[in-house]
């Protein structure tokens, strides 16, 4: 599992520092149909680049590791992430400011426009 402090190099965007990282409370136990029962773990991290890649920074990663018969790896590709875990882990990035306050007050605007026009519907239903 990445550690907090540990230094690192993206192959085509450059050194970065891990800042803090969120993990769930428990793994998710899932189901494989090569491996069986496997544990996944998937995290949001936050990077400080020693150089910006870009505008928008690229500061946010999300590695998952998944636990086989005890052996821990990293994930290779995407993360495929449920609802659950995905709120538990966002809303612990979000309580250790990890995001700008323009992302977060853009977040809480696009939820309470989609939670009126849910009501809405459900009214007119």
């Amino acid at each position: 599992m990445i550690k907090v402090g540990k230094r690192s190099k993206a192959k085509y965007w450059g050194a970065f520092e891990v800042q803090d990282l969120v993990t769930l409370d428990s793994p998710v136990r899932c189901f494989s149909t090569e491996k069986g029962e496997v544990d996944f773990n998937p995290t949001i991290v936050k990077l400080a680049w020693d150089r910006d890649p870009s505008g928008d920074k690229h500061d946010i990663w999300f590695p998952y590791w998944i636990k086989i018969d005890g052996k821990e790896k990293y994930g290779q590709f995407a993360p495929m992430v449920g609802q659950k875990a995905l709120l538990e882990l966002l809303s612990k990035a979000i309580d250790r400011g990890f995001f700008e306050k323009d992302f977060v007050e853009g977040l809480g605007r696009k939820i309470a426009e989609h939670l009126r026009k849910q009501k809405a519907e459900e009214k007119g239903a």
